[in-house]
């Protein structure tokens, strides 16, 4: 830090006008960062894509087809004992049919959730079957109970609701490659 100028002056009225200038240029710093997702934050919600007639879809580079949607009974421990669902709970099964890319690292990460009829939506994996040997449905060939053969595999979600309540549909989100649409697979 140095003294006066030859004008006396101090550092702070050397550089008032710079500091002046640094509080707009900061606000449209931030304003210039948060334009590029504007458009995301304000349609508010992914669109949904449905299924074509024969109940496939074909998103994302994958073609996508619900095989199964099942309570889930037969859960099953660390050394093949059974897993008791906590009561007042349903355990549900969503296998889905995967093909993409023969490529397994190209196939892209999904994100399964099911709906029920009120449009309450449950995460794949809950805190309620954590003790049980479930998968993680994501899409990924790693994780499917049939090979991966020129492609086609299969992946496998677990959830838990509410005992009673009707599952309307299984939603898959393919968030790495379109975070503005999903697949809505009605039941």
């Amino acid at each position: 830090m140095r003294g006066p100028d030859s004008l006396g002056r101090g550092w702070w009225r050397r550089n008032v006008w710079g500091l002046v200038a640094l509080l707009p240029m900061l606000a449209l710093m931030l304003a210039a960062a948060g334009y590029s997702d504007l458009e995301f934050w304000q349609r508010g919600k992914p669109a949904v894509v449905l299924p074509a007639a024969d109940g496939v879809a074909d998103f994302a580079g994958v073609r996508v087809r619900v095989a199964e949607l099942v309570e889930a009974t037969d859960l099953k421990r660390g050394g093949d004992r059974p897993f008791v669902v906590p009561d007042n709970m349903t355990a549900w099964r969503v296998v889905l049919d995967v093909e993409g890319p023969t490529d397994p690292e190209q196939v892209p990460f999904c994100e399964i959730t099911i709906e029920d009829t009120a449009g309450n939506l449950y995460a794949d994996n809950p805190k309620e079957l954590s003790s049980a040997r479930t998968p993680l449905g994501n899409c990924k060939p790693d994780n499917s109970p049939v090979p991966a053969a020129s492609g086609r595999h299969q992946t496998v979600a677990h959830f838990v609701t509410p005992r009673g309540v009707d599952v309307a549909a299984v939603r898959v989100f393919f968030g790495t490659v379109d975070q503005t649409r999903y697949v809505r697979f009605d039941r």
